[in-house]
């Protein structure tokens, strides 16, 4: 059972290091393109200061309309993320990736205190990087959003720390019996 449950967990960090490295890649895609819009962003905000002097003048139902649509323009850009956020997530990212490689040497040279709190870190580090991400919808490469390719990432690494946490905690229990 520890054989299967070894090479399956090969498997899977296998799987974490790759959804980690494109999920850093789409960071950096996304960094990149919300750095080059920024001039974009500006302009966009200078028009809609315009048009709000301008629905100032204006009386009746276009007036309200207006302004629902300089309010919802508004919204839209403040939900823009800061290309900061962008670099956190990659570190969270990067360290997902650090840890799965721990759990694969973990499930080789079991360490049930090491394991257990690694298991509570992994879990720790797929809510951060859970709400960290922006929650913004899939791009034109990928139908995800990344909130989605943090659970991604973050739920196969939390069962490979179970794996790792269940052969600690068997080794742990085998040389009990055997008074080691």
């Amino acid at each position: 059972m520890k054989t299967t449950v070894r090479i399956l967990g090969v498997f899977i960090i296998l799987l974490v290091l790759f959804a980690s490295a494109a999920s850093i890649w789409r960071a950096e895609r996304d960094k990149t393109e919300l750095r080059e819009s920024q001039a974009a962003i500006a302009e966009a905000q200078q028009s809609l200061a315009l048009l709000k002097e301008e629905a100032k003048n204006m009386t009746g139902e276009s007036k309200v309309q207006i302004e629902s649509q300089i309010a919802e323009a508004e919204s839209d850009i403040k939900k823009l993320p800061a290309e900061s956020t962008f670099t956190i997530v990659q570190v969270l990212f990067g360290s997902s990736m650090l840890l799965s490689i721990v759990f694969g040497v973990f499930l080789f040279r079991p360490n049930l205190k090491s394991s257990k709190t690694l298991l509570v870190a992994s879990i720790l580090l797929l809510l951060a990087t859970y709400f960290i991400s922006p929650d913004i919808d899939g791009g034109k490469y990928s139908g995800f959003s990344r909130r989605t390719l943090a659970l991604i990432t973050g739920i196969p690494l939390i069962v490979v720390a179970l794996f790792a946490f269940w052969i600690a905690k068997k080794k742990n229990a085998e040389s009990l019996r055997s008074g080691r």
